[in-house]
Formats: structure tokens, sequence, C-alpha cells
């Protein structure tokens, strides 16, 4: 694992002023290279001494240790210059995808793909943006022939983890893998010997944890979380691939198309 997944995997785990680092070094990675601890310590307003620590946490030595480690690697970064909006928003999203395609453990993905084909019901649970790409995930798993449901209100929510049995998939959204709805569905679904699997920005958070398989995506808080972008797509791409995988499954390619069939989706 190279140092910026190993920061953003222990981001949860900073101190405020440790996050201030991190999201500096997520979001600019490569403005690092050609600074001192100094001019680090004015950017983010922490003392030198916090970021000293913060690279011991990172498993360095010292600061220069950091930035030559951040050297080795290549971050993919938005262009700063370009046309306008349009070309910002697309290379937001083209930073995005290629972040979240280099977590992908394709080991992880095919035993999701088996959970999923074998599970009796599969629960999809989020609340808030995560909650609507639950539902999203729900019906394209729904129109492939698969029984599938999701929610984002905590009271149907608990109640249907509450009736789970053990051959049900629960699978959790959560961008950050800390929300306290989500985690209290799992652990009564987990009482009722229901599987758990889970998608969150982080590696290390307490959905993850309660998961019998975790997955994970880049977390856009580290390109631009001021702006108005879909804090929901690297979530999208990656249910994207999800499913592309299943209809690799030419009886669920099948159930597919005839999905399509009945309500006239060309």
């Amino acid at each position: 694992m190279d140092i910026i997944m190993k920061i953003q995997n222990e981001f949860l785990n900073l101190s405020q002023q440790e996050k201030k680092i991190a999201d500096y070094i997520l979001r600019t990675g490569d403005e690092i290279k050609n600074m001192n601890i100094n001019e680090l310590s004015e950017k983010t307003e922490t003392s030198n001494a916090t970021i000293t620590r913060f690279a011991k946490k990172m498993g360095c030595k010292t600061y220069v240790d950091l930035k030559f480690q951040i050297n080795q690697i290549s971050i993919p970064k938005i262009e700063e210059t370009s046309r306008g909006i349009a070309d910002d928003v697309f290379n937001y999203y083209q930073r995005v995808i290629k972040n979240t395609q280099n977590l992908i453990d394709m080991k992880k993905m095919d035993e999701l793909i088996k959970m999923i084909k074998s599970a009796d019901e599969i629960v999809i649970v989020g609340v808030s943006s995560s909650g609507t790409t639950a539902s999203i995930m729900a019906t394209r798993l729904m129109r492939m022939g698969l029984t599938a449901s999701s929610y984002a209100d905590i009271s149907w929510m608990k109640m249907r983890a509450k009736l789970a049995k053990k051959n049900n998939l629960f699978i959790a959204i959560s961008t950050t893998g800390t929300t306290r709805l989500v985690i209290d569905t799992l652990k009564m679904a987990k009482e009722n010997n229901a599987k758990i699997a889970s998608i969150t920005g982080f590696t290390q958070n307490p959905i993850a944890d309660l998961s019998d398989l975790s997955l994970h995506v880049y977390s856009t808080r580290f390109i631009d979380n001021q702006k108005f972008v879909n804090s929901q797509f690297s979530m999208m791409y990656l249910i994207d691939v999800i499913t592309t995988y299943i209809l690799e499954d030419k009886e669920f390619m099948s159930n597919m198309s005839k999905s399509r069939d009945s309500i006239g989706d060309i």
C-alpha cells in the first residue's frame, strides 16, 4: 500500500490538526514535493511538531521521509488550467474514477458476487445521499432477477434487520463508514446471522469492522468538498463495476433483457 492510500485509510483515526495535513496532501499531493516543513505548516495552519507527529503515524521517520515516499508515486491530479467549469468537473470525476479503480480488489469482488448470487434476499441500506445510491443498486439487482430491496428510513431499516435470516445479505453503503443508524442496523442483522457486506470511503471504520466483506472507494472529500459535486460518484462507479460483473452471467443478462422488454426500456 502506497503512502497516499495509507493516509486515506488512517484518516478517521487522526486528530483534527493532523486531518488538516492529510486533507492538504490528499488534495494537492504534488505541491508538497517542493515544500519544506515550515511552508507546509503555514499552508495547513498547523505546527512543525504536528507535521512530524503525522509523518511518524504514517510510518515515516521524518517529514523528509514522508516527502520522499510521496515523490515515489504518481498522484492523479486535476489539471490546474482548463477551459472552464465543464472541464473542472470532468477532471474531478476522472480523478475519482482513477483512484477508485486503484482500490478495487478483484478477489473481494469475486467474493461479493458469490455472496449476491447465493443470497435468498439482498437488503441494501444507506441514509441521505447513500440511501439514494442504495435504491439504485437494489433496482439494478431486481432487474437482473435477484430478490433485492433498499431502505433509507431508519424505522424500516431496523424493522428489516430484526426480521433478518441466515441467508440474507445486507449491503451497507456509507461514504464515511461511521453512520450510527446504519451501524445499529447491521448489528441487529448480524445478531440474526445475516451476512454483511459494505462499501465505504475508508478501510478502517465501524461499518467495515462489522462486515464479513468490505469494499472501498476513493473519498471525494479529498478533491474538493466545497463544491456541489456528486459525493456518491465513486460509489456509483463501483456499483457499475459490480452490476456489469454480474451481467457476465448469461442468466442474469437474460433477466435484464426481459426486464427491459417488459417496461419498454430500449
